[in-house]
């Protein structure tokens, strides 16, 4: 059971079926019919692909995690998920939408220079600024969940700028979270993120913080639109998040941030769909 659970959590195949449930929770907030499979298949593979070749790539450091141990003893399952995921990439290319590659350019623009040093005078890559780093990464989510799957053509543009705006806050307090676990390996790096720079004290408050303004935001969507369901969901999944962030403080292991951070976002999407039944 727990070689399964590892299977389940380090393969990255959770962190993209998270992806995939917040392109669909994208829908059901604009009131949107579903996507079409491709564009599952797409973020799927995307996501699947990204994350193994990270940690494939990624040099073993001496702060020792389960996610790295797994990484390495499984070689030939991260060479086989690599392959898996550019195969559902390319298959879905063909029956994207047109107006999906204008998402598609910027985000492998914002991956590139992400990962790699490819600005004239900066000698290494965007994720090595901390502060960039995790507004970077926050803004690929976002990108990738809300404008990818949402066809703004006939949407209220202002609901969508709140979805938009929301969402960024939410995966920024998740971005933030796993910065607080790497702060020590961050700060050994000469990388300043947020938690390297703030503490975490600091850091925990203003995750507490961009919660709050998170349910406010949820709160003007409320009386803009009398959707009381969704008002519910975002204000439970802001509760469960600040829950789990507490569990944090006390359980310090690969686990809690990939089973219970990122599955959040599942848990975000479960509790809006219920809102529409």
């Amino acid at each position: 059971m727990r070689k399964l659970a590892d299977f389940f959590l380090f393969s990255a195949i959770f962190i993209g079926l998270c992806a995939v449930a917040l392109c669909w929770e994208t829908n059901l907030l604009l009131g949107l019919k579903s996507s079409h499979w491709s564009l599952y298949c797409f973020v799927f593979g995307a996501t699947l692909l990204q994350y193994n070749l990270h940690y494939f790539f990624k040099k073993a450091h001496a702060f020792k995690s389960e996610r790295q141990d797994w990484s390495i003893q499984n070689r030939l399952t991260q060479k086989i998920l690599i392959a898996a995921g550019l195969l559902l990439v390319i298959l879905s290319l063909f029956w994207l939408e047109p107006r999906h590659f204008v998402v598609l350019a910027v985000l492998a623009i914002l991956a590139s220079l992400y990962s790699f040093p490819l600005l004239p005078f900066v000698n290494k890559p965007l994720k090595e600024f901390g502060l960039l780093k995790i507004g970077l990464l926050s803004l690929e989510w976002t990108l990738v969940t809300v404008w990818f799957p949402a066809d703004q053509q006939g949407i209220d543009m202002t609901s969508y700028w709140l979805v938009f705006l929301r969402r960024f806050l939410f995966m920024f307090v998740l971005c933030l979270l796993f910065d607080m676990r790497d702060r020590e390996l961050d700060a050994t790096n000469g990388i300043r993120t947020i938690p390297v720079r703030m503490g975490v004290s600091k850091s925990y408050r203003l995750a507490d913080i961009i919660l709050l303004i998170f349910v406010l935001i949820s709160l003007i969507q409320l009386i803009r639109t009398s959707d009381f369901p969704f008002f519910h969901a975002m204000l439970l999944s802001a509760l469960l998040t600040r829950f789990v962030i507490q569990l944090t403080k006390k359980f310090d292991n690969d686990y809690i941030y990939l089973a219970g951070i990122d599955g959040m976002m599942l848990v975000q999407t479960a509790l809006v769909a219920i809102g529409t039944i």
